[in-house]
């Protein structure tokens, strides 16, 4: 009989594509590594020492991308680069959310900007809902950035901060914001949702002790 294949809740993406699935620890430390190592994957494999099998060969993928670029002096444009104007006026104040989608906000409103090259990361419908604006598509805060919020949150992407104290119920104003005022996206997700395969939880193999 034929092994199954092990089953990944996470992926990796550069350049918004697909450049690995993963557990979400994996997914988890490849956003924070390729953060503290300023995008570099080269890096990240040269500083630290520690990977599983699956992480090393994202890092590894990422690293050979990279160099290509680098090689043919074109690396991607905006990806890692925190934008500096936006829809609402100079940007003031930046925090990123994973690999080229950024919180910003300026002296009178905000919102998020997510990377030309990062647009895979979203649905069909998320992208529909975004202003486009120098490479980015922009979500305000009033409403629309909860859907990349959610985007990012069903894809593992990215973790409800700390400083949050309610996880749930920030959770659920999110989608109680989606509901009220982008309803077709949020009947788009649930239908996605509902026509999604389940996931199974994969059996251990039995050991082979000779009993």
């Amino acid at each position: 009989m034929a092994r199954r294949k092990s089953q990944y809740d996470a992926a990796c993406y550069y350049g918004g594509k697909l450049i690995g699935r993963c557990t979400v620890a994996d997914g988890d430390a490849y956003s924070v590594l390729m953060e503290s190592c300023g995008g570099s994957a080269a890096r990240v494999l040269r500083e630290y020492s520690y990977f599983s099998p699956e992480l090393k060969a994202i890092l590894e993928k990422a690293a050979a991308i990279q160099a290509r670029q680098e090689r043919g002096n074109s690396p991607a444009p905006g990806l890692l680069s925190p934008p500096k104007d936006s829809p609402w006026g100079e940007v003031d104040y930046c925090d990123t959310l994973c690999p080229g989608v950024f919180l910003v906000a300026t002296p009178g409103h905000g919102g998020v900007m997510v990377a030309r090259e990062m647009e895979e990361i979203l649905s069909p419908a998320a992208r529909r809902q975004g202003q486009r604006k120098n490479g980015f598509l922009c979500y305000e805060e009033d409403s629309a950035e909860k859907i990349v919020f959610r985007e990012l949150l069903d894809k593992k992407l990215w973790d409800i901060p700390e400083r949050i104290n309610d996880r749930a119920a920030f959770v659920e104003s999110i989608d109680n914001t989606l509901r009220e005022y982008h309803p077709d996206y949020w009947r788009s997700r649930e239908n996605g949702r509902m026509a999604a395969p389940p996931v199974t939880e994969k059996k251990q193999p039995a050991r082979d002790d000779g009993r």
